[in-house]
Parts: C-alpha cells; sequence; structure tokens
C-alpha cells in the first residue's frame, strides 16, 4: 500500500474553502480570521471594562469622603462665624454636647442697671379714662407705682455780661479790676463751650463742623462769623494748651518716679512728615507725646537716664541695653503671636512645633501663675515660680537647627532677665504690654480720620489736650469739668490734688 497517497488523500482540501454556501458565500480563511479578531477584542474590552468599573468605585469612595470632609468644612466654617456670639458649652452627659442654659450660672447674682441715686423731679399721672374700654368712671386706688426713668435736656444758651468795677491800687499805682467767676477774659465764647469742643474733638474724634453743628443745633449756639470753623477750633484748642501746659509738665515730671511704666509708640504724620506718637501710661496716669524720632533719646526724656521703676514695652530697640531701668518686662503677647506665627508657617517641621508648644505651654503657666498670686500661699506661689524659671532656663539655653527657631531662642537668651519679670513684681507690672496699647487705640482712630496735624502747635495740642483728657478719665474726673477748670482759673490746688500731683510750697 503507497503510504504517501493515503496522507495525501486524507488532507485534501475542502473544496468550497475560497467560497462556502453555508457562509453565504464568504472564504473560511475570512471568517476564522475575523472570528480570531473579534475573540481578542472580546477580551480586551472585557479587561477594559473590569479597569473602568474599579476606577468607577474609587471615584465614589472618593467623592463620598469629599463631600463628607466638605459638610465638616462647612459646619467648622459656620461655627467659626458664630464663635464671637456663642456661650461655652458643657458636657451634661457622656452622649453629646447640650448647651448650657442662657445666663449666669445658678446662684450668681443678676447685673442691673444702677438706679439713680437722687430724682430731681416726681411727676404725677393721673388718669381720666380707662386705657381699655374708655370709661370716665373711675374709682382711684390706695395702691401706687413708681417708674424711675433718666433723659437729657437740651439747655439753651446762657448768655452773661460780666459788670467789672475798677479799683485804684495805691500800692501798684493803677487801676485794676477783677475776673468772674466762669469767666474767660476777652473771650466772646464761654469755658464750658469750649471744654465741651475739646472733648468732642480729642474723646469722641468729631471733626471741627461737627463740632459746630452740635453746638449750633442741639443748644443753639452759633460761634462762626464767616471765619471757618477749624480757625476757631484750633483757637480754643490753643488757649487749652496755654492754661493746661502746667499740668501737662507736671504729669511728665511724675514719669521717672512711677513705680512702673507701660510704654509704646506708633506713626504720626505732621504736614505729610512722619513722625511718632509715644505713651508713657500706668494706673494713675497717661501720658502723649509727638516726636519727629523714634529712639531711645526720647524714652531718656522722659523717664530719665536711670529709670527706677520697671518699664514695659515691646522687643522694639528703643527700650534694649540704651535705657537704664530697676528692672524690665517684655510683652509677652508679642512673644506669643511670634510663636503663632513659626506655627503657622512650619506646621510640618516637628523641631519648630516642639519648640513653640513648650514656650507656648511655659509662657500660658506662668501668666496663669500670676493671675493667682494673691490666693496662693507665699510658699506654694514660690515653688511654682521657682519651676517655671527652671522651665525657662533649660528651653532658652539648648540650641535649635532650625535658623528661624533659633533666632526666636536667642531673642529669649538675650532678653532673659526681662520675660518672666511679672512673676518676681506681681503687684506691680502685668505680663503684656496692653495697657500701652489700649491708651493708643483712640488716637490711632483719631489719626485715621484726621491725618495728623499740619503744625507742631497742632502736634503739642493733640499730646497735651489727650494727656489730660485721659488721665482724668482714669482718675474717674469729669475731662470737660477739668478743661473748664483749667480755662478759667488754671492749675488750682483742688486739681493738682486730684492729679496727685506733688504739693509745692508757694513763694
Amino acid at each position: 500500500m503507497n503510504y504517501s497517497y493515503s496522507v495525501a488523500t486524507r488532507v485534501q482540501p475542502c473544496s468550497f474553502s475560497k467560497s462556502c454556501p453555508y457562509l453565504h458565500g464568504e472564504s473560511t480563511s475570512k471568517v476564522l480570521a475575523e472570528r480570531d479578531y473579534l475573540r481578542q477584542r472580546v477580551n480586551q474590552m472585557q479587561n477594559l471594562f473590569g479597569f473602568a468599573e474599579r476606577e468607577i468605585t474609587k471615584l465614589k469612595e472618593q467623592v463620598c469622603q469629599l463631600t463628607q470632609e466638605k459638610e465638616s468644612l462647612e459646619e467648622d466654617l459656620a461655627q467659626a462665624k458664630q464663635a464671637p456670639f456663642k456661650k461655652f458649652y458643657s458636657k451634661r452627659d457622656s452622649s453629646a454636647d447640650v448647651p448650657k442654659k442662657r445666663g449666669r450660672p445658678f446662684g450668681h447674682p443678676g447685673a442691673f442697671r444702677k438706679n439713680p441715686e437722687t430724682i430731681d423731679e416726681y411727676v404725677a399721672v393721673p388718669l381720666e379714662k380707662c386705657p381699655v374700654c374708655g370709661s370716665s368712671k373711675l374709682s382711684i386706688c390706695k395702691h401706687t407705682d413708681e417708674h424711675v426713668q433718666q433723659d437729657i435736656m437740651i439747655k439753651k444758651v446762657i448768655t452773661r455780661s460780666f459788670v467789672h468795677s475798677h479799683y485804684w491800687c495805691p500800692h501798684c499805682k493803677k487801676i485794676v479790676s477783677g475776673v468772674g467767676e466762669n469767666e474767660i477774659p476777652k473771650a466772646p465764647i464761654g469755658p464750658v463751650a469750649k471744654a465741651i469742643a475739646s472733648f468732642l474733638r480729642y474723646q469722641t474724634k468729631i471733626s471741627y463742623d461737627d463740632i459746630q453743628r452740635i453746638l449750633q443745633n442741639l443748644f443753639g449756639l452759633d460761634i462762626t462769623s464767616g471765619v471757618p470753623m477749624m480757625y476757631i477750633g484750633i483757637g480754643f484748642d490753643n488757649k487749652i494748651y496755654q492754661k493746661g501746659l502746667s499740668l501737662y509738665e507736671a504729669l511728665k515730671k511724675m514719669l521717672p518716679y512711677t513705680p512702673s511704666i507701660y510704654a509704646d509708640e506708633t506713626g504720626w504724620k505732621r504736614d505729610g512728615k512722619a513722625q511718632w506718637l509715644w505713651t508713657f501710661s500706668n494706673e494713675q496716669l497717661v501720658f502723649f507725646h509727638i516726636d519727629p524720632h523714634r529712639s531711645g533719646d526720647v524714652v531718656k526724656e522722659h523717664l530719665g537716664s536711670n529709670y527706677k521703676g520697671i518699664l514695659s514695652s515691646d522687643f522694639f530697640s528703643a527700650y534694649n541695653s540704651s535705657i537704664n531701668a530697676f528692672a524690665k518686662q517684655k510683652c509677652n503677647a508679642h512673644l506669643l503671636r511670634d510663636v503663632k506665627k513659626l506655627e503657622e508657617k512650619f506646621s510640618e517641621e516637628s523641631e519648630v512645633i516642639s519648640f513653640c508648644n513648650n514656650l507656648k505651654k511655659l509662657i500660658q503657666d506662668a501668666i496663669l501663675l500670676h493671675s493667682q498670686h494673691d490666693e496662693l500661699s507665699p510658699e506654694k506661689y514660690k515653688l511654682s515660680k521657682k519651676d517655671i524659671f527652671r522651665r525657662f532656663k533649660k528651653l532658652y539655653k539648648l540650641p535649635v537647627s532650625h535658623p528661624e527657631t533659633e533666632t526666636l531662642r536667642k531673642r529669649l537668651l538675650k532678653h532673659k532677665d526681662e520675660i518672666l519679670t511679672f512673676l518676681k513684681y506681681p503687684e506691680v507690672v502685668e505680663p503684656t504690654n496692653n495697657r500701652a496699647e489700649r491708651s493708643l487705640r483712640n488716637l490711632v482712630i483719631f489719626r485715621k480720620i484726621t491725618f495728623g496735624n499740619r503744625s507742631d502747635q497742632g502736634t503739642k495740642n493733640v499730646s497735651l489736650i489727650s494727656t489730660i483728657i485721659q488721665t482724668a478719665k482714669l482718675k474717674g474726673l469729669d475731662p470737660k469739668q477739668v478743661l473748664k477748670t483749667l480755662l478759667t482759673k488754671g492749675l488750682t490746688p483742688k486739681l493738682s490734688e486730684q492729679f496727685n500731683l506733688p504739693q509745692t510750697r508757694s513763694p
């Protein structure tokens, strides 16, 4: 049997391979190639669909997570907006935060407006008809009630004519006359109007034109006669400066002998040129001075070369080594602000955060101890103070590799004897320089409104009048009455006593 012949017979190709009637005349090789191609594409699409499903699932999870974060941030934002107006909350149970009941704690005495000590006028309130039904058949009862109400009266201008009697003085060989009560010689406007005008100008920060309108509309006093009100107001200020200069100088002389002084400075403008508004204040007085210089010489001029008290200030160089004082206190509020800036700028640096947290906790503990110094026993206060000084020494002695944090540490090292002075003398000085900053606040607003002064005399007027008004308020005096007394009588012994000025014997 021929082997090759039988094999050839078995593998003989189909006669319909090029045009199969069962494939609608298509070639079998073409159909098989298309089948293989479509199988491959189906596999590719299945893999692609599987990948897309997995990606869609991930994106859905991310969208859900971002939605939750958005809702949380919106809630935090709403709480932050309401934070200045919200009450403090306490936990009533472990499951939820329950807001405290509005008002003061139970048992705490309520706060009410103080009743007037005197009644100027009693007004009877009869009733002719019933306010409900209108009936006039009313019978009076024995019961009465009293409603106390305070109001103001718009007073009209009082015009006084001072009639002076003239006398011959044989000793002076001159004809002389006196000055009446509440009279300013040769001045058409009296001391009360001038005092009110200066108070409105430097305390409530009202323009000269608005002062004119207030005096005219509320009191009926027309003080203009074709002359701009600004010049009249400046004349008022100059008069107060002349009469109050002795008081201003006496307060300046008191500064070197005060047990503590809080000093600060801010920018000022005089005819477009930069100057500086200085403040020296404590519990007894507030002193202002406008100077073209921002150096330690200004501090020496007011406190002397060797100040015997404690000087509280910020870290500005004018208060540093060139100024001698019994002790110095640097503002811890400024220090905490610098710590906060470092934390925000380098929030990912563990060394920075560690140093800032330690310093912040130290200052907060020191301020808390200062607030409790009169409640703790001397032994306990001494031990707590010693522990804080030990922690502070450890903090400023260890160098830090981070450059900006090291700069802050070196500042602590430089002022190591001036950071915690308030713990050594808790009854004399405060931890911050906030008192000086508060004293500047009114004049800072005044500066924004007026843009400063145009003359040297204007800066002197601002310094003197603001000093007198702020110091009078600090001592519980009426600034308008003080200005009135200065305009009419000058610095009287009673006024010196009210301002605690040292008594000097008249020659």
